[in-house]
């Protein structure tokens, strides 16, 4: 599926999501929309997914965050195959069985082949009996009511989400390591409610304090708390949803009730924050929450990117939910039960590994404890701290160590952003299997480098405030040259995994720098060269005027023996290269090399081919991999481009394989550099943290990673392994292939692979 149709998708699917975020509580509350995501392929077969989504009650602030992950699900279904046309129906479920049952039955009469939803337990209970009555199979995003469980009441039910049975034991395990004696429950009567108090009373090893139950509806809980009080209790646990735990908070406060504050995943997530009109209300309060395994493919980033404010977790499991259905679907749409538990098992899901037990559950991987602070109105934080494990009950790190990201979210290299964040959260994840019985944990924190010095100074300021030891980045080298001014300052040490630029080889210019791919002062030979092999003899050079674009044609310029034919800079933010192609023709060029990245040189190929411009076609890394075939509407401009990139030697570990196993399209060389880049900052932070610099050259020795075998010089360079030629072949629209046929090395020039 090509980026002209993605994007119209893409469109379609936030307005949804914008229509059913306003809708009125004066119209119908069953707002069933049945918009389709995509533009029906012809000759396909349109399938409807049911969603049923919580637009109202107590967790309409979250609805967006849920929907936006079904409706990407929708996106990727059908953009991985052309026989079927998946369509997403949504309908409101409330939060409330009544309601839940009769959006049920609309989904139903709508023709659903299976739904995901719905999110409160009370709502999929009685969606249950109508959907399994109809033999409409349904898997739930976030009921965790243990009932459900129950795969004799509630036939044809799944979910992605463990059952309370295990959370309550996590949140007794909370309490007691905080030094809960005697702790109350305040919880809704609703089935979540009841159902969740049940397992933590279960768990609690002696009697509750307190046991006070609240109406789903109440608009005061004066009295339950003022209960609290007289008892004595030394803390409250609330099973509640957002708007309940405000009310309750609130009410705390105005009593002025000193106790411990506990609740489970019903409020959890900055969602909170927004709803209190006072943050210090929150002051202190522990929750327990689902904790993600490794999160696969990239809708983790994409939701990253938006300004959508939601439960994370349950974005992720809205996405699993929708995506399985669809996986079930195109497998065996005549028995989809079955499908759904075949398709469920070890699924690699975006909110971790999934597999359906006999019953429709899923064991899960624990549950995070998180805190609140705020010292005033408007200052609060959530901050994740600790986690929970059957195996290993509550874990609290002795040290939590923080290694900064920079990403490229946003700019001309957006769409490889996903591939790279994959890398360093799979980092993450290894260094805290391999580190974590020494009480460290690693935490991951990404921001935006924009491929913009401005911006990726701001986030460099940013990973300072929030406390990182080193970071992994930037992509682009002018957001890389101007974040190292900010982090070094600060003494923070900064490895690299893209920027090329030959001046950040300056080691006084740019002090505790490093990079694990080599400076384009190499790749410029290999440019050359590679021309040369190909029988250029009068070659243009079109460059973006930025930090890499013109450290990059200067290193070509040097390296060509003769001289250019042309040598033409453009704009990075340019919309149009017209007047730079034509000068290019009228010269008479051979060949033209683009100095860019993917989103101009996709302008760059569609201006020559607009032009009939025949001529030779070359580029260097910024570009290179299948994303410029995803970024093409026509991958027939591109066909014939030839493409150096930074060659990999030997990978060590599995990591290239798991990448490979992701389906996430992105420049595969920066997301094995990304991957180690983050590991050795945790290597290095775990031989001396005081020191992370010195300590990185120690590890950055004869460093076996999954990018290569890797030396940092003096000044934080490599020499690198030389670079793959690659080529792109294309002769129609959307068959365009990237195949890697040649390398080239500083001792041995232009190679076959054979060879």
């Amino acid at each position: 599926m090509k980026n002209k149709l993605l994007t119209t998708l893409m469109a379609l699917a936030f307005m949804t999501a914008a229509l059913a975020g306003c809708t009125s509580n004066d119209e119908d509350t069953d707002d069933t929309s049945t918009d389709p995501v995509t533009d029906p392929v012809a000759d396909s077969t349109v399938v409807k997914i049911g969603f049923l989504n919580p637009i109202t009650g107590p967790l309409a602030q979250d609805a967006d965050g849920f929907q936006y992950g079904a409706e990407q699900a929708i996106i990727d279904l059908n953009a991985a195959q052309t026989t079927t046309t998946f369509e997403v129906v949504v309908a409101d479920s409330g939060c409330d069985g009544t309601v839940g049952a009769a959006a049920a039955q609309t989904l139903a009469d709508s023709g659903v082949i299976a739904v995901a939803g719905a999110a409160c337990s009370g709502a999929s209970m009685a969606a249950n009996a109508v959907l399994s009555a109809a033999g409409i199979p349904m898997i739930s995003y976030a009921s965790t009511n243990p009932s459900l469980s129950n795969a004799t009441a509630y036939p044809d039910f799944f979910r992605v989400v463990p059952s309370d049975a295990i959370q309550g034991p996590a949140a007794a395990a909370m309490m007691h390591e905080m030094g809960a004696e005697s702790p109350a429950i305040i919880h809704m009567t609703n089935d979540y409610g009841s159902g969740f108090a049940d397992a933590i009373e279960g768990a609690w090893d002696g009697d509750l304090c307190a046991k006070v139950g609240y109406a789903e509806t109440a608009t005061s809980v004066a009295s339950e708390i003022t209960q609290i009080a007289d008892a004595g209790c030394d803390s409250v646990f609330m099973v509640s949803y957002v708007t309940d735990a405000a009310l309750i908070l609130n009410e705390i406060a105005t009593q002025e009730l000193d106790i411990m504050l506990f609740s489970g995943d019903g409020p959890a997530g900055e969602g909170l924050l927004e709803e209190l009109s006072d943050d210090s209300v929150a002051d202190g309060l522990s929750v327990t929450t689902p904790r993600a395994g490794s999160s696969f493919g990239d809708i983790e980033a994409r939701y990253d990117a938006t300004n959508i404010t939601s439960i994370k977790q349950y974005v992720l499991t809205s996405y699993d939910a929708v995506s399985i259905i669809g996986e079930a679907y195109n497998l065996n749409g005549t028995d989809l039960s079955a499908s759904i538990a075949t398709v469920g098992t070890a699924y690699e899901g975006a909110s971790g590994l999934h597999t359906f037990l006999a019953n429709g559950d899923v064991g899960g991987a624990g549950y995070d404890i998180c805190d609140y602070y705020a010292e005033d109105a408007t200052d609060g934080e959530y901050e994740c701290v600790a986690y929970w494990t059957v195996a290993d009950g509550v874990v609290i790190p002795d040290e939590i160590v923080k290694l900064g990201f920079m990403n490229p979210l946003t700019g001309p290299l957006a769409q490889d952003a996903a591939g790279f964040q994959y890398g360093a959260q799979q980092a993450i994840v290894d260094l805290n299997l391999m580190y974590g019985g020494m009480g460290i944990e690693f935490q991951l924190v990404e921001v935006d480098s924009g491929c913009d010095g401005t911006t990726a100074a701001a986030a460099a300021q940013t990973l300072v405030d929030s406390g990182v030891i080193a970071v992994g980045g930037a992509a682009c080298s002018g957001a890389t040259m101007a974040a190292n001014a900010v982090l070094s300052a600060a003494g923070i040490p900064m490895i690299s995994y893209a920027s090329t630029n030959p001046s950040l080889s300056n080691a006084t210019a740019y002090p505790d720098f490093f990079r694990i791919v080599p400076s384009d002062a190499i790749q410029g030979p290999a440019a050359a060269d590679m021309m040369a092999a190909m029988n250029v003899s009068n070659p243009a050079i079109i460059h973006m005027t930025n930090d890499y674009g013109s450290g990059f044609a200067d290193a070509i310029e040097d390296a060509w023996d003769g001289e250019l034919c042309q040598k033409i800079g453009y704009a990075e933010t340019a919309t149009s290269v017209a007047s730079e192609i034509s000068q290019i023709a009228n010269a008479g060029c051979d060949a033209v090399f683009m100095v860019s990245y993917v989103t101009d040189a996709a302008m760059i190929l569609n201006e020559i081919s607009t032009q009939g411009l025949d001529i030779m076609l070359f580029s260097g890394d910024g570009p290179a991999g299948e994303g410029l075939l995803v970024e093409l509407s026509d991958d027939v401009v591109a066909d014939g481009l030839y493409v150096t990139t930074p060659r990999a030697g030997d990978s060590f570990g599995n990591f290239s394989e798991r990448y490979d196993a992701s389906n996430i399209s992105s420049i595969k060389a920066y997301v094995l550099t990304s991957y180690d880049s983050i590991m050795m900052l945790g290597q290095a932070v775990l031989v001396d943290a005081d020191s992370a610099g010195e300590a990185i050259n120690s590890v950055g020795t004869a460093y076996e990673g999954a990018s290569g075998l890797h030396t940092f010089l003096a000044n934080g360079d490599v020499g690198g392994d030389g670079y793959d030629i690659c080529g792109y072949d294309a002769s129609s629209s959307s068959d365009g292939t990237f195949t890697c046929t040649k390398y080239w090395t500083v001792a041995n020039g232009v190679q076959d692979n054979a060879e």
